[in-house]
């Protein structure tokens, strides 16, 4: 069996708990170099961030809606497919909108055409009504003439 080997610690890499005693790797007998800047090492103080992002070269962003644009060729195959995805759901919500309208269009008609029959057939009873009110006033004017009447027999007493 081998002997287990301790840990190894990067240079300028921190220890992952406090307790951890920090061990240093030489290679080759060399002392390692101080202020050694290990790539993807966070920077341990302000200072150091600030003069990272004074030494990166400063570039304008390139904004270019199509990256046709950019390298100088015809639209993508994602470009391609998103466009032909967003002609695929515009007609699919266009047809479900006409779809939907259509019947409630038709539901509207349907309900209107039953309301003005509705109506019709109110106004026709109301006029039915009014006319035989019109009866049942006559016939108590009629029989309030004759009770009143005295030329008639009294046919109360006999009954």
């Amino acid at each position: 069996m081998a002997a287990p080997r301790p840990p190894r610690v990067v240079p300028g890499e921190a220890s992952e708990s406090d307790s951890e005693p920090e061990l240093l790797v030489e290679t080759a007998g060399e002392a390692p170099a101080a202020g050694l800047k290990v790539p993807g090492e966070a920077s341990e103080t302000d200072e150091e961030e600030e003069e990272e992002e004074q030494q990166r070269p400063k570039t304008p962003p390139v904004l270019a809606e199509e990256p046709a644009a950019v390298w100088g060729g015809g639209p993508s195959l994602l470009q391609q497919r998103l466009r032909e995805g967003t002609g695929r759901l515009r007609g699919a919500v266009g047809s479900a909108l006409r779809q939907s309208y259509g019947s409630a269009a038709r539901s509207l008609g349907g309900l209107g055409g039953a309301l003005g029959r509705a109506q019709v057939t109110a106004a026709a009873a109301a006029h039915c009504l009014r006319l035989a009110r019109r009866d049942l006033r006559a016939v108590a004017d009629t029989i309030d003439i004759v009770t009143a009447c005295h030329l008639l027999p009294d046919i109360r007493g006999q009954l």
